[in-house]
């Protein structure tokens, strides 16, 4: 562990930074306003943050200063974000109109730096800035995204429901403050990191009143219900582009920081909380799921689906890192390699619909995309690539996603104390599954089998489509060596064990153990597993 800083280790931010503010610039000169000249150097950018990110390649010791750290969670952070941020600006390439490029790929750099900068948050604050710096610039996109009253609409509608959820979140994070005299989230030092947050029995109300609140402000952000009302008319009212970057850049900042989260309660939380979380991932994917199978609208289906898919990463969520087991047995790591998959897949879906128009109109329900495999094939393939992943069908990653979600609440073991709920967490997860699939079918039977209503014409030129084409490749690829990306997620997951179990460690030698915390301590460092809930 070191506190040493050298701005050299923020080298993929630093890069973002300076690129917004060039970009900003640039955007406003002639030249830029009359080709893609902007878009390009986004790009170029981007490419250059993830090439320093893979150049340095994982921290070999924690680095915190300034409410900062870099862990290998907040590398596998960088990795990914750089990686589907990439495939962002090529599907946005074109969007919107030339006159105001420059500030669209602006403010997709700064939400994509505010995602870099929650996986290296060390403080309550700074972790609170850098999720306003992923949701703020996309309130501005979605208007910026379409020029008509629907974009305005979604526009004002997510601003106001994001204020709230960021008013309540703050309100959470002051009470997490007061109760650990701190906004640090973890202490670091050469003795390892630590945290000042109680646990478990000694969770006082306070404390159980911060956290809830803070549950609460980010549900909204990974559309969990009942936060979820604003997804699917937001996302029909915004661009396709565009609708598949929020799909994406808040649901990673959300999860990211409810892992920060859970970190500094070591994963130990009230039986109350715990219970609460499993209401929520139940109901926000038969919700999400349930709904979408009423739509004919593709946007608002996806909508929906981005709901559903939250709540099968929250099964992940709970069952928590497991050190030195592989990713059917560890949540985190699933979690992580879920949500990286889910980028790619959930992208190139909303890629497809930015390739066509009916007329003047952009492409949004299934009459829309009535047998367009007839005039674009390649593209079409593509399409189904993403949809059958997003159904978890093998041979394409989402199928290994869902697997290891599923896999690591069935291998809790049988003394965990919600062993049972988590078992019938993932069925109910399963059945969800199925159920997709009737909405996801119907997709890829309107693009292959139906009869084209109106003639479509291609739109957004070879970026895009080379976007939707680099959106299904990967999925394919996974699913044939998914070890790459898992390993890095295994890593990130290890990592945080690691400091759990060493905070428990600290924690036994300079404290009194609760009746019963020795057997859930000692059971917990015997099995590189974190103390399992237990009610209060």
């Amino acid at each position: 562990m070191s506190t040493e800083v050298h701005f050299a280790q923020f080298m993929p931010e630093l890069v973002l930074l300076i690129g917004a503010c060039t970009t900003l610039i640039v955007g406003a000169t002639k030249a830029s306003r009359e080709r893609t000249w902007v878009s390009g150097l986004t790009f170029l950018v981007v490419g250059l943050a993830l090439f320093e990110t893979i150049r340095r390649g994982a921290p070999e010791e924690t680095y915190a200063a300034f409410g900062l750290s870099i862990t290998p969670l907040a590398y596998y952070t960088r990795l990914i974000t750089l990686s589907v941020g990439l495939l962002i600006v090529l599907v946005n390439w074109r969007q919107p109109v030339a006159l105001e490029r420059g500030e669209y790929m602006g403010l997709i750099m700064f939400s994509l730096l505010g995602l870099l900068i929650t996986g290296l948050a060390n403080d309550w604050l700074v972790l609170f800035f850098a999720i306003e710096l992923v949701s703020v610039p996309t309130y501005v996109l979605i208007a910026l995204s379409r020029l008509n009253k629907r974009a305005s609409e979604a526009s004002v509608k997510y601003f106001f429901l994001g204020a709230l959820s960021a008013a309540i979140l703050a309100y959470g994070l002051s009470f997490l403050y007061g109760v650990s005299g701190t906004t640090t989230i973890l202490n670091v030092g050469p003795a390892g990191a630590f945290s000042y947050m109680p646990v478990g029995q000694d969770l006082g109300p306070l404390a159980l009143i911060g956290l809830l609140l803070v549950i609460g402000g980010l549900a909204f952000k990974v559309a969990a219900v009942p936060f979820h009302v604003y997804a699917p008319d937001v996302y029909e009212g915004a661009a396709s582009p565009i609708t598949g970057m929020l799909g994406f850049v808040p649901k990673l900042a959300g999860f990211v920081a409810l892992i920060k989260v859970m970190i500094a309660l070591r994963w130990d939380l009230p039986i109350e909380v715990c219970w609460l979380l499993w209401a929520l991932a139940a109901l926000t994917m038969t919700v999400g799921n349930v709904l979408a199978l009423l739509q004919s609208n593709v946007k608002r289906m996806l909508g929906y689906s981005s709901i559903a898919h939250t709540g099968y990463m929250m099964i992940a969520l709970l069952v928590g890192p497991v050190a030195g087991r592989g990713p059917m047995h560890d949540g985190v790591a699933a979690l992580l390699f879920y949500v990286a998959v889910y980028g790619a897949m959930n992208l190139g879906a909303f890629a497809l619909l930015a390739t066509m128009q009916k007329g003047e109109n952009d492409t949004e329900t299934l009459d829309d995309i009535a047998g367009i495999a007839r005039r674009a094939p390649a593209a079409t393939l593509a399409l189904a690539v993403c949809v059958f992943s997003l159904m978890g069908f093998p041979p394409t990653a989402g199928f290994l996603g869902k697997l290891y979600v599923f896999s690591s609440a069935f291998s809790v073991p049988s003394g965990h104390a919600f062993h049972g709920p988590l078992i019938a967490l993932a069925v109910i997860g399963v059945i969800n599954s199925a159920i997709a699939a009737a909405y996801y079918l119907r997709i890829v039977g309107a693009a292959y089998m139906n009869t084209e209503v109106e003639v479509s014409r291609s739109v957004g030129g070879v970026p895009v489509r080379l976007g939707l084409g680099l959106c299904a490749l990967p999925i394919l690829v996974l699913f044939a060596w998914p070890a790459p990306l898992m390993e890095k997620a295994r890593s990130a997951s290890y990592a945080i064990e690691t400091n759990i179990l060493r905070d428990l460690n600290r924690s036994q030698s300079t404290s009194i153990a609760t009746p019963g915390e020795d057997v859930l301590r000692d059971s917990a460092l015997q099995s590189s597993k974190p103390p399992a809930p237990s009610p209060r």
